[in-house]
């Protein structure tokens, strides 16, 4: 293979690779406007399901405090009718005692779930309000998930355009070839093979030695920028492909 040939094809291997990684960019990551609507609707639809797990963690807790003031009044009411049947200062004091004890666990409970039934109201006028998304908003959010999906089937079969071509110019380069360009590509992409720029490298934009504009014109060998020593090439005689 010539000179010429390889560069040319060091340059078409190089927009393809910027073109495939573009073309995965963009298959990868939505874009900014659908990102956006698909945080607002995350965050909202968070936002209820914290509402809802609390709810439910009040609401256990609720049925688990009415049971337990209900042991605890039919305990008191025990004790009172107990209360009505003494005949001695012994039993009345013994009685007394117990009941203060249940009175005193009943307080705090009932405290407790009046606390917790008004956080449940608090919770429910919350998700009545909260409207995860209006008509427009879905469709709106909707509409930029379907763009989206056509665009990444475009640019699928773009991409799948792009490894193929990529395919063709290593078969075509070689493996010789293909070595050089390949420790070229590791150490300087994505600019690994850049353009002159009249008697300037494109890249770092050092002057160049005109006998070197010359060699680089001629495409006998390739050459390199003395400077960034990135591959150069004459853009009037290989341009970007379509």
């Amino acid at each position: 293979m010539t000179a010429r040939h390889n560069l040319a094809g060091f340059v078409a291997l190089q927009q393809l690779l910027t073109r495939r990684a573009a073309l995965v960019r963009q298959r990868d990551a939505p874009p900014e406007e659908l990102a956006r609507l698909r945080a607002r609707f995350s965050e909202r639809q968070g936002m209820q399901q914290t509402l809802e797990k609390d709810r439910d963690a009040l609401g256990a807790e609720q049925t688990a405090l009415e049971q337990e003031l209900k042991a605890l009044g039919e305990e008191r009411e025990h004790f009172r009718r107990q209360k009505a049947q003494v005949t001695n200062m012994r039993q009345l004091t013994a009685v007394v005692s117990a009941l203060d004890h249940v009175e005193a666990r009943l307080a705090p409970k009932k405290d407790r779930l009046t606390e917790v039934r008004r956080k449940l109201d608090e919770i429910e006028l919350k998700l009545t309000e909260l409207e995860i998304e209006s008509p427009d908003e879905r469709a709106e959010r909707q509409q930029a998930e379907a763009a989206w999906a056509e665009a990444r089937k475009t640019g699928e079969a773009e991409l799948a355009k792009t490894e193929r071509e990529l395919r063709r110019w290593q078969r075509e380069l070689g493996e010789p070839a293909m070595t050089q360009f390949k420790k070229l590509w590791a150490s300087r992409k994505p600019y690994a093979v850049v353009p002159l720029d009249g008697h300037a490298c494109s890249f770092c934009h050092a002057d160049l030695r005109p006998s070197l504009v010359q060699l680089v014109r001629a495409m006998q060998e390739l050459q390199y920028c003395d400077s960034c020593r990135r591959l150069l090439y004459d853009p009037d005689q290989l341009p970007r492909l379509p």
